[in-house]
């Protein structure tokens, strides 16, 4: 029965695109899916094109900056940042690989007041 649902849900009156497809799209871009799986479900209907992904990613990042640069311009924001150290260790040292695994990086937060 879960299986008949979920394939009429797919089976959208839009050919092109369903949003269902594309959010699940991005989670799997979320989530590091392999390509070929990715292609897998794209012929089985449930996802849309690895192009598509992609496309959606972009533009949701562009969307994104440009809300914070407009954010930003109003002056009505409080801003915080955090400066913090990972340590990235490979689970089998190597020879080769001898070089430092500290990270040290800093995270910056906006905050509409």
């Amino acid at each position: 029965k879960k299986v008949t649902i979920l394939s009429i849900i797919m089976q959208s009156s839009n050919q092109k695109t369903s949003a269902l497809k594309t959010i699940i799209g991005i989670f799997l871009h979320v989530c590091k899916t392999p390509e070929k799986v990715i292609e897998a479900l794209v012929h089985l209907g449930i996802s849309v094109l690895l192009n598509m992904i992609h496309v959606a990613i972009t533009s949701l990042s562009m969307e994104s900056a440009d809300t914070l640069c407009k954010m930003g311009q109003t002056h009505l924001v409080a801003y915080a940042y955090d400066n913090f150290d990972v340590d990235l260790k490979t689970s089998v040292p190597t020879i080769e690989k001898s070089t430092t695994t500290l990270k040290h990086l800093t995270l910056a937060l906006i905050f509409p007041l």
